[in-house]
């Protein structure tokens, strides 16, 4: 436990108010999904947004993804693939960028098939990105 305090200690300020917003979205998108049906989550997480920078900078996405991932490993609740999909995007939202959520699955056995949720941001994977070749997409919800 000390480790990770100290780790966080380092931390420059504005990364640690990335990590402190990363763990609140992942609290509000795991809330997000035990109280709303999917219909009302996806026109909640597709409404429309005013964005407000063309190109997105790839040291905020890499960061924003670093900090949603850290805080998912952390977190004393369940915070797969969708929340962090869920709180990457509120994130960026917050610095006017538009992303789009994917869904994706795998079949892993004749009749078992698998789910995965990631985040791009333009072309650039923020959240999820591992082994993407393994996912059919079905369906995404842009903003």
């Amino acid at each position: 436990m000390t480790s990770r305090l100290e780790r966080f200690a380092r931390l420059s300020g504005t990364d640690k108010w990335l990590l402190l917003r990363a763990v609140a979205w992942l609290a509000i998108a795991r809330l997000m999904l035990a109280g709303m049906s999917f219909r009302r989550l996806s026109a909640r997480l597709s409404a429309a947004q005013e964005a407000t920078r063309v190109e997105p900078d790839p040291e905020l996405l890499a960061s924003v993804g670093r900090a949603v991932a850290f805080a998912a490993k952390h977190v004393p609740w369940r915070s797969d693939c969708f929340p962090q999909t869920i709180a990457a995007r509120m994130l960026l939202r917050g610095y006017g960028l538009p992303s789009t959520i994917h869904f994706g699955v795998q079949r892993i056995g004749d009749d078992e098939l698998a789910g995965h949720a990631w985040l791009t941001c333009g072309e650039t994977v923020v959240t999820g990105g591992g082994e993407l070749d393994r996912y059919i997409e079905l369906h995404s919800l842009s903003a």
